[in-house]
């Protein structure tokens, strides 16, 4: 199984299908989940959380998600498609982050692709790229939450060279959506 990292994304493109085992956290350190709303604090130790089976289903990905927790990693949870056509295929990516978008003028290397939306009222930067054959490669997007910092929210498109013909952009901003609406 390869596993290549995308040029300015900061998640990985599976070339061939594996399994995924979800990650169970440690009890001792992992407090319960609360119903939604919750802060990013809450999704510490429950990455994966963001998504429920409606939501998997919805967006075609397989539910043995891969989560990382402290005191390893830094919280994050990433799914792969369960679509069979190559052209189809993606995985995302979802991290809590701390950076805080009320001033994008302080952001370090803007991309020229970079541009500022909004995702469910909130300022968000979401970032195309376009891959060597002039097709749609990945989408990157952070954005802010209520409580304060942001979350980053990548999807790519299998392989590093070629592109797809879909709006990975559009299934980005789609997921981002639903996980926005799910933090205070």
């Amino acid at each position: 199984m390869a596993v290549v990292a995308t040029a300015g994304c900061g998640i990985g493109v599976r070339s061939e299908p594996a399994a995924v085992t979800k990650v169970s956290t440690p009890s001792s350190q992992a407090p319960a989940l609360a119903p939604p709303p919750w802060t990013l604090a809450d999704l510490t130790y429950h990455p994966c959380s963001v998504l429920d089976s409606e939501d998997l289903a919805r967006f075609v990905l397989d539910p043995a998600a891969r989560a990382e927790t402290p005191p390893q990693d830094l919280p994050a949870c990433s799914w792969f498609s369960i679509q069979t056509s190559l052209s189809g295929s993606f995985n995302i990516r979802f991290a809590p982050a701390k950076s805080d978008l009320s001033d994008l003028s302080q952001r370090r290397m803007p991309k020229p692709s970079e541009q500022q939306i909004a995702i469910a009222g909130q300022r968000a930067v979401l970032s195309p790229e376009i891959r060597p054959d002039g097709r749609n490669g990945s989408c990157s997007v952070s954005v802010s939450v209520p409580s304060g910092g942001s979350f980053y929210l990548g999807t790519a498109a299998a392989g590093i060279k070629t592109g797809v013909d879909w709006d990975v952009c559009a299934k980005t901003i789609g997921i981002a959506t639903v996980i926005s609406a799910r933090l205070r």
